[in-house]
C-alpha cells in the first residue's frame, strides 16, 4: 500500500491510499496540520515503527477505511462496509496505542526541538501515561520524525510525500475453504 501526503496551501493537507486489491481511499481535509510535521504522517511513521497491524494505516491496508478515509462512490460496496466495520471493531486496542503513542512521540520530539518545554503540564502527562514504549524505541521514532519533518517543510502546495506500507504488516484476509 502506497501512502501519499499532500501538502495544500494554508493550513491544510491531504493523505491518499492506493492499494493493490481494494479501492483508492482518501481523507482530503486532514485535521492536525502542524508546519513542521502533519499529525497524520506522525501516526503513519508510529504505527510502521512500533509494528501495530491494526492502527489506522494497518486497517487500510486490511481494505478498512479506519472510520475517516472514504472510497469513491463508485467503489463502494456493503462487502467493504462489512469489512471495514470488522477492521475497526477488531482494531480498537491498536488505534488508542497508537494515539497514545502517536502522542508521547511527539510530545517527546517537540521538548527536543525546543517546540515545549519539558515541564509542561501536557508533555509531563502524555509521556508518563503512554508509558508504553521503551525510551530507546521513542528516541528511534524521534529520528524518523526529524527526517519526514526535513522532507514535508521543503515541500510547496502540490506537492506530497509517499511512504510504503510494510506488507509484514499487511493483514491478510483469509481465503475462503472450497467444498467439493
Amino acid at each position: 500500500m502506497l501512502v501519499t501526503f499532500t501538502r495544500g496551501v494554508g493550513r491544510r493537507y491531504r493523505v491518499g491510499v492506493a492499494r493493490e486489491s481494494d479501492p483508492a481511499a482518501a481523507m482530503h481535509v486532514a485535521p492536525g496540520f502542524d508546519e513542521s510535521l502533519p499529525y497524520d504522517l506522525a501516526h503513519f511513521l508510529v504505527e510502521r515503527e512500533f509494528g501495530l497491524q491494526l492502527g489506522i494505516f494497518g486497517q487500510l491496508a486490511a481494505g478498512g477505511d479506519a472510520g475517516t478515509f472514504w472510497c469513491a462512490p463508485a467503489a463502494r460496496s456493503a462487502k467493504l462496509a462489512h469489512r471495514a466495520h470488522r477492521l475497526r471493531v477488531a482494531g480498537r486496542g491498536d488505534v488508542g496505542r497508537s494515539e497514545q503513542l502517536t502522542a508521547a512521540c511527539v510530545a517527546a520530539w517537540e521538548i527536543q526541538a525546543g517546540r515545549r518545554q519539558p515541564g509542561e503540564v501536557w508533555s509531563v502527562r502524555v509521556l508518563h501515561d503512554a508509558a508504553i514504549a521503551a525510551p530507546a524505541q521513542i528516541r528511534h521514532v524521534i529520528d524518523v520524525f526529524n527526517e519526514a519533518a526535513s522532507d514535508w517543510q521543503a515541500l510547496t502546495p502540490g506537492e506530497s510525500l509517499h511512504f510504503e506500507w510494510p506488507e509484514s504488516l499487511t493483514l491478510r484476509r483469509p481465503r475462503r475453504l472450497r467444498t467439493a
